[in-house]
């Protein structure tokens, strides 16, 4: 290379952060630059260099594609002079190009071009051009052959190493050999779709199947896998099968999570499916699966992402689930699904999950998957995913449109919360496929006793700096449009939105570049608006901006030239106020208009302040615990009937959706039982405000004690959007530990020691009519047989109530009572409650007389 560091950090030093920049392809060396970029100059926008490191990053147009992708390049200094050059250009999808130039610090590639794709490297090509013929050598038809020369054994052997090849149509890169493994088998061919045929097992540490009779087949494999932490042992097995019409696959494992005490996790899963369909043309099932874990969890993705969650995949193509080839090892796919950082199955003790799915096409034009998961044990979790697309045409191999729409649903009964999301994936274009559309939209809703209950948001793409949310609020990616038109023209969209209980913004951006050699012109457009009603704020800004550039060449030095025009509007209010700015190539001015722009939040009196709390019924609450005896559900707000309570204890609550400064047990008390923070109300800008709740009980029209009842106070996070004096506080908008209510347990029953004074009263009796003879005297003679204690009575009462002969008796006496016209009525003939409670009901043997 005969580059000079001086020339490389002249270019370097000039370029303003974000702009273009342009450099020589020389400098990138004279061979194989023009593998990878077009051009005697590369233009890289939005740069971003550094010129004593001698770095530049930015987006450039290369071989692989007319759109502009994310490109760095690296130069090493040695003295004055470069010694190497490395270019790296970012494909997408673990694809990238690389260009290798002299000996650059770091580099593990020799010089040249080369493709990075799925971990593989290989060298690019271009066609070579067609060899002059020899008139002396002819093939069989008379025609001239190229000129005959022997090849050394290095060539030949470079020939036979795979290399990728660039083209007019971009880079084609050749599919990576099948390697098989020494003492495996493999089955003649692919057992079902989109699998590689499975292979017996090495040595001893597992086993094969493999059963042919058409058109029947199955195959499957069962063996242990290599294990890695977080994982002690791991076992997994697959099994295959193809009817010809029918195809499906199993795939499950046996984990032993690494650490003492851990429980084994299990998990399988299964598909069932077929090419063609079956059912009606309006709704065609293309397939159906079913899994199950057990001290496992299955991770759900966002809804942009659902096109790559293999329990989906499987519905379709098992094969396609971690592949990178039109074939797949299945057991590699089964080590997908557990491995990495990230795995979709882990295993988490006590848990619970079953899956279900299904595989569907309506009117041949919308294709979909479904799949309902619900997940219990740490958090009851129920999920309903789906991914769904249409291409159009539909019978065309040229397709102007394709849109593919993950949506996901989550709901947490335990926890009250509710999302719902919805995007794009990566397969989605319109158009053209370089039209390529991004983003989703995301919901969340709170309920029942999350600490956030009646919040909701409802936010689409994601949301500028300066719009910041709670973080418990769902985060969605960019949604916008980008699309390369041809190799000059490139246009990028944004759009946002969030709706929540306090406010309303949206808004968007366009950007559309022209690039064509050392012309470069770009129009930029944005929007960007916010209302709140808590209290009514509005802020409205938009702006335009047009530009041109232009470098020219004047002997060795090059000149660019820039014009851009542009203009700015923003309005808020009330106050109504705003500003215009106007921008030139060479001068802004701003001019400021009304009000000006506030600085903090507006207070609210207590009316607005009010709107953002609970109804007053839900504001205070007692509700009962333990000990309520009253017919229907308890009233728990105030100026309710008092309740019916057992004498035998009771327990009740008392709390508030504010948080408590001092606690008083009674009507009337002066000295709180407990004492908590002043609280600021942060919409009002109120400091040291003091709250108090007052608990008491009314007994027969009287004002009980409760300073002897058992207490515990209850405590809770608040909002620090209410309850907090500083709006950017930490602690993810809560305040932690805070009174908001009490525990109230009655006092343990007293019965006493005696009965107390008992008057004539409460000792008089019922005169009895006909008089008759009372033992009124120990000395007067008892009629009638004396009463003897046999033994075993308890014993002949509990073994004989409930006997077919003391059944008929019972019946034949009720039918006896009957015909005297005082029948019983209906009779239970189940009389085993008798028999058992007669070993409890005696505290001693009954005492008999005979009955004759």
């Amino acid at each position: 290379m005969t580059v000079r560091v001086g020339d490389i950090r002249d270019i370097l030093e000039q370029a303003a952060p974000g702009e273009a920049i342009e450099i020589p392809a020389s400098f990138l060396g004279d061979g194989a630059v023009s593998l990878v970029f077009h051009g005697s100059v590369l233009c890289v926008d939005d740069a971003m260099c550094d010129a004593e490191e001698l770095w530049v990053t930015g987006r450039a147009v290369t071989t692989a594609s007319p759109v502009p992708v994310p490109v760095r390049m690296e130069f090493t200094g040695e003295g004055e002079l470069v010694t190497g050059a490395l270019a790296a250009a970012d494909l997408g999808g673990g694809r990238a190009l690389m260009l290798v130039e002299g000996a650059p610090a770091g580099a593990e590639l020799l010089p040249g071009a080369w493709v990075v794709s799925d971990g593989r490297r290989l060298p690019l090509t271009g066609r070579r051009p067609t060899p002059r013929a020899d008139p002396e050598r002819l093939d069989g038809l008379g025609r001239p052959l190229p000129p005959a020369r022997l090849r050394t054994a290095a060539e030949r052997e470079r020939s036979r190493a795979p290399r990728a090849l660039l083209t007019e149509h971009g880079i084609l890169t050749p599919r990576p050999p099948v390697r098989r493994r020494q003492g495996v088998r493999l089955l003649d061919s692919p057992t079902v779709r989109g699998w590689s045929p499975i292979g017996t097992p090495g040595g001893e540490n597992g086993l094969s199947v493999d059963y042919v009779n058409p058109p029947l087949r199955i195959a499957g494999a069962l063996t242990v896998l290599p294990a890695s932490k977080p994982y002690k042992t791991v076992v997994g097995g697959v099994l295959l099968v193809d009817t010809g019409a029918f195809n499906g696959s199993a795939m499950g494992a046996y984990v032993v999570p690494d650490g003492s005490g851990a429980q084994p996790s299990l998990f399988a899963y299964g598909s069932l499916g077929s090419e063609t369909g079956f059912g009606p043309p309006l709704f065609q099932v293309r397939g159906m699966s079913a899994g199950f874990g057990w001290n496992s969890r299955v991770r759900v993705p966002s809804a942009d992402a659902l096109g790559s969650f293999p329990f989906l995949i499987a519905l379709d193509n098992p094969g396609e689930i971690g592949a990178d080839d039109e074939e797949v090892d299945p057991l590699k796919v089964l080590s997908e699904l557990i491995g990495g950082s990230t795995p979709w199955v882990r295993p988490q003790e006590g848990d619970l999950w079953f899956a279900a799915g299904l595989a569907f096409d309506c009117f041949e034009t919308l294709r979909g998957h479904a799949m309902a998961l619900v997940q219990t044990g740490s958090d009851l979790t129920i999920s309903l995913l789906g991914v769904a697309g249409a291409q159009l045409p539909t019978k065309s191999d040229k397709k102007i449109a394709r849109v593919e729409i993950g949506i996901e649903a989550t709901l947490r009964p335990t926890a009250g919360e509710l999302s719902i999301s919805a995007g794009f994936t990566e397969k989605t274009f319109l158009i053209d496929p370089n039209c390529k559309l991004r983003g989703g939209v995301g919901m969340k809703f709170w309920f029942g006793e999350h600490e956030h209950a009646g919040d909701f948001a409802l936010i689409l793409g994601a949301l500028p700096r300066g719009r910041e949310l709670p973080v418990r609020y769902p985060k969605q990616q960019p949604a916008g449009i980008t699309w390369g038109v041809g190799s000059t023209v490139n246009i990028t969209g944004s759009a946002y939105a969030a709706f929540t209980p306090k406010s309303l913004m949206a808004g968007g951006g366009l950007d559309v570049v022209f690039q064509s050699g050392m012309l470069r012109a770009w129009l930029s457009a944005r929007f960007d608006a916010l209302l709140e009603w808590n209290p009514f704020y509005f802020d409205v800004g938009l702006g335009i901006r047009v530009g041109v550039s232009a470098t020219i060449k004047v002997w060795f030095v090059k000149v660019r030239i820039s014009i851009e025009v542009g203009v700015s509007l923003r309005v808020w209010g009330p106050a109504v106020g705003g500003e215009a700015t106007v921008h030139l190539w060479f001068i802004s001015f701003t001019i400021g208009f009304g009000a000006g722009r506030r600085s903090e939040q507006p207070a609210l009196d207590w009316g607005g302040f009010q709107g953002m709390l609970p109804p007053p019924e839900n504001m205070v609450r007692t509700t009962p615990v333990t000990g309520y005896t009253g017919e229907g559900a308890p009233a728990t707000t105030g100026g309710t009937k008092p309740w019916l309570v057992d004498s035998g204890g009771f327990t009740f609550t008392a709390d508030t959706q504010a948080p408590v400064s001092k606690l008083y047990l009674g009507r009337d008390s002066t000295t709180p039982v407990e004492s908590d923070d002043k609280l600021d109300i942060l919409p009002m800008q109120l400091k040291d405000r003091e709250s108090e709740l007052r608990v008491w009980l009314t007994y027969n029209g009287d004002d009980g004690s409760l300073t002897d009842w058992g207490r515990t106070v209850l405590r809770g996070n608040v909002p620090n959007g209410l309850w907090g004096e500083d709006p950017d506080a930490p602690g993810e908008g809560l305040i932690p530990e805070r009174i908001l209510g009490v525990r109230l347990v009655s006092p343990p029953v007293d019965h006493g020691t005696s009965t107390g004074f008992i008057d004539e009263k409460g000792i008089s009796f019922d005169p009895i009519a006909p008089d008759g003879n009372q033992p009124l005297s120990a000395d007067e003679e008892a009629p009638g047989p004396v009463p003897q204690r046999p033994g075993g009575v308890i014993g002949k009462i509990k073994d004989g109530i409930d006997t077919a002969g003391t059944r008929s008796k019972r019946a034949a006496l009720a039918d006896a009572l009957t015909s005297l016209g005082a029948g019983p009525g209906a009779l239970d003939d189940d009389l085993s409650g008798y028999a058992h409670a007669a070993g409890t009901a005696f505290t001693a043997e009954p005492m008999l007389v005979p009955a004759g």
